[in-house]
């Protein structure tokens, strides 16, 4: 038995309206669905940018030297310094939390270090300009010692960037031994030329 136009017209769109009414309720059971259901704690890490794989790398190294001149008129000769405590200490717009912002390091035996810096600091802005690195510490049996003033801080330089990974570096880093002026001393430039 066939139903009057108007009849069917009325059943068609009840029918229109059971469909739509189903399908967002389908959609807002959706939505309130956390993603932990649709994908692992890895997945999840890595959207996020974290885990195994990180989304970028900053890395900051150089080499601490500790000059030695004993006397006016002598070599001025220059060794590495293991042992020495060093920072990378940066300004954010963010919090000024010294311990977020910064990273440590120790030089190893040839003076040399290498800081990965914390992944909250990969985006601040002109990391050149914001960032320094300082040495707190030599270590107790040192013939070096710190004579620069507590502020005294070395920049950094970009030297490499690929793919997410950036390199900077302070260069060296020379501290003095002794009070006797560098200046009165033969550089390393100076015995050369005289050859």
């Amino acid at each position: 038995m066939l139903l009057p136009a108007p009849a069917r017209a009325a059943a068609a769109l009840l029918l229109l309206a059971l469909v739509v009414t189903a399908a967002a309720a389908e959609e807002e059971a959706l939505a309130m669905e956390p993603m932990e259901l649709y994908f692992s704690p890895a997945e999840l890490a890595r959207m996020a940018g974290y885990g195994e794989e990180p989304v970028s790398s900053v890395s900051v190294s150089g080499h601490v030297a500790c000059e030695l001149c004993l006397r006016p008129g002598s070599d001025l000769l220059a060794f590495e310094l293991p042992g020495a405590k060093v920072a990378v200490l940066c300004e954010t717009d963010g919090p000024n939390d010294e311990v977020a912002n910064s990273a440590f390091a120790t030089t190893d035996e040839f003076g040399n270090f290498s800081i990965d810096l914390p992944s909250q600091l990969h985006a601040t802005a002109n990391l050149e300009r914001a960032c320094s690195v300082k040495v707190l510490q030599l270590p107790e049996d040192s013939s070096c010692r710190l004579h620069h003033h507590p502020s005294t801080s070395y920049g950094l330089k970009l030297f490499f960037e690929e793919d997410g990974v950036r390199a900077y570096t302070t260069g060296e880093i020379p501290l003095q031994n002794s009070d006797t002026p560098h200046d009165k001393c033969k550089s390393v430039e100076e015995r050369t030329k005289r050859r």
